[in-house]
């Protein structure tokens, strides 16, 4: 699946035009040591590890230092970007979130790799990146940027708590009316909760991947067509949410409010024995769990369906770079992207690789919770459903999203709060379509 070439309206056209003429032309190649900033917006282990590989790359470069520079998340990070174009401050790399791919694109500030030489005056050779991922980045056949931090969800399960229940951990739930079955069974075991999770706007889009529904139609807007309309509300849809609504009820499931720490402090101190999160988690559960706990994929009830792949890419920032210092930055970035970088980057987070030398490599090398986020990538196929919404809108639609969400687990009427959120989303959308 193809991105298509679009702006977001989480920034806007007028924006990417001010910024654009506001920006300069490129400098001349810079002389001697090259130091470069390198904006970015990890937290917790990921963020460690992501700083330890910074220092790994210069230590072995005399003549290159990546200055790395925490930007709050993604949303005050873009934010800081649009501003720095007026000061005059660009960094010359910038970590973006997967749904600011289209503004960072667009914005005519970034530079594909594959048009950048490195310090050894080559291109990005991008034919070991995981090929749904370099899809998920390739906008009209080209590859926008450089996938390092990639998510996908899963789910933690305490499994002592699982064992007493007389669940078989080796046997995942099949569909994600299975999985909500097992959370009433734990809690009716344990007394406690037996699902957590927290209020985000990326369980709507996971729940209708999973089930093959297109989350904007037409095709996710990854087809001939730009995407026109949200579609939150078939039948199944409704009836998922009604399922967590009721979870939500009876106690089964714990509501921690929209904080992902929340989740796994829960988790992790056993009020709840499943846990729905990002993939990225596992290095945090890790460090902080006192009990063994295993992972389960999400539940594909389609054949057409797949998790969606979410996570982070590292950009090319052309404007106010020369020639030597977007060579340097390349040479980073690949770094980041080479087999072992992301070897370690998996092991220690639980983000995906997104090389495949580094997938073939670490699967069976590892535990049997780390192989269930490596046998999950693997078999995601690069589906309409898997590729996820695709338009300039998705910011504020995403916004919508959430407040449904949270909306479903404070007791609303599930069919009237995911249609509310459609409706915003269908005007965002359109007068998005009417400025592009």
């Amino acid at each position: 699946m193809k991105r298509r070439s679009i702006v977001p309206s989480t920034v806007g056209l007028g924006l990417a035009v001010a910024m654009l003429a506001g920006c300069s032309g490129t400098p001349e190649q810079s002389a001697g040591p090259v130091k470069l900033d390198f904006w970015y917006s990890a937290t917790g282990v990921p963020a460690d590890t992501l700083v330890a590989l910074v220092e790994e790359f210069n230590a072995a470069h005399d003549d290159v230092t990546i200055n790395a520079i925490f930007q709050g998340q993604y949303e005050e990070s873009m934010a800081k970007l649009a501003n720095a174009v007026q000061g005059g401050e660009l960094p010359a790399l910038i970590q973006g979130g997967d749904t600011f791919s289209t503004y960072l694109r667009d914005s005519g500030l970034t530079v594909p790799p594959g048009e950048v030489k490195n310090l050894d005056g080559k291109t990005f050779d991008d034919s070991d990146l995981v090929p749904v991922l370099a899809n998920y980045y390739t906008f009209d056949g080209e590859l926008s940027s450089i996938p390092i931090m990639v998510s996908q969800p899963v789910i933690l399960y305490n499994t002592a708590v699982l064992q007493a229940a007389g669940i078989d951990p080796a046997k995942p739930p099949k569909t994600l009316d299975e999985l909500f079955e097992v959370a009433t069974k734990l809690q009716q075991s344990s007394g406690k909760a037996g699902f957590t999770t927290f209020v985000d706007q990326w369980w709507p889009e996971q729940f209708s991947a999973s089930e093959g529904i297109a989350y904007c139609t037409p095709d996710n807007g990854v087809g001939a067509e730009a995407a026109t309309g949200f579609s939150y509300t078939s039948d199944r849809q409704v009836d998922l949410w009604q399922q967590v609504q009721d979870l939500v009820a009876s106690g089964a499931m714990l509501n921690v409010g929209s904080d992902g720490g929340a989740a796994l402090n829960a988790f992790v101190a056993g009020e709840a024995a499943l846990m729905l999160q990002s993939s990225r988690i596992y290095g945090d559960a890790t460090k902080a769990a006192g009990f063994e706990f295993g992972a389960w994929p999400l539940p594909i009830d389609s054949s057409k369906g797949g998790a969606v792949p979410g996570g982070n890419s590292v950009w090319l920032v052309k404007e106010g770079s020369s020639e030597g210092e977007l060579a340097a930055a390349a040479s980073f970035a690949e770094f980041l992207a080479s087999p072992q970088s992301q070897s370690r980057i998996f092991t220690e987070t639980g983000y995906l690789p997104s090389s495949k030398q580094a997938l073939d490599e670490l699967s069976g090398s590892v535990t049997p919770t780390q192989d269930v986020l490596l046998e999950q990538l693997k078999g995601t196929t690069d589906s309409v459903a898997s590729a996820g919404c695709h338009t300039g809108a998705m910011g504020e639609a995403r916004k919508l999203a959430k407040g449904a969400v949270e909306e479903i687990f404070g007791g609303a009427d599930v069919t009237q709060a995911l249609q509310k959120a459609q409706d915003g989303g269908d005007k965002a959308i359109s007068e998005y379509n009417v400025r592009k």
